[in-house]
């Protein structure tokens, strides 16, 4: 998905936090089809995923406007970058692949 998504672009293909926001993801049993089991996510990109999927699912809303948007939901106030996480989890909200947070 990755090469087809960001084709030509080598160094987008290779881009550890969107990584390590889905594996995190899956880590946490949150994608739909994927056991959950330990993945080596950062941290980090985990915990901004998982907070993603809590507001997604209280504010189902927030996902038509942008992973912009939805990053400035999560970062609550904190200066950042985003580095294509929430398009991870918008991506996955958007097919109906994303499970109910647990926490």
């Amino acid at each position: 998905a990755v090469r087809e998504t960001f084709s030509g672009k080598l160094d987008s293909q290779r881009k550890a936090c969107p990584r390590a926001a889905f594996l995190g993801l899956c880590e946490e049993g949150l994608v739909i089809g994927v056991a959950a089991r330990t993945c080596r996510a950062g941290a980090d990109n985990k915990a901004y995923a998982i907070e993603a999927v809590r507001l997604l699912h209280r504010e189902p809303a927030l996902a038509g406007n942008g992973p912009t948007a939805l990053w400035s939901r999560v970062m609550n106030g904190r200066l950042k970058a985003h580095n294509q996480q929430m398009d991870v989890v918008l991506s996955l909200w958007a097919q109906g692949l994303v499970a109910r947070a647990r926490r």
